[in-house]
């Protein structure tokens, strides 16, 4: 039973990863190819506003 939670909990992290990944790229994806943002800035904004959504979300 314990394997099989551990198992499910590195799951739930990884898909959460990947997806914030995935939202980061399309919101900052047209930023960076236009020119208006560095890749750098692009993705500490990407970051931190996924950040503060979801602790906003999960309050």
């Amino acid at each position: 039973m314990d394997r099989l939670l551990i198992f499910g909990v590195v799951i739930s992290f990884y898909m959460a990863f990947t997806i914030a990944a995935n939202d980061i790229g399309n919101s900052v994806g047209t930023a960076v190819g236009s020119g208006a943002f560095k890749m750098l800035r692009a993705l500490i904004l990407g970051a931190a506003t996924m950040f503060i959504g979801a602790i906003y979300y999960g309050w």
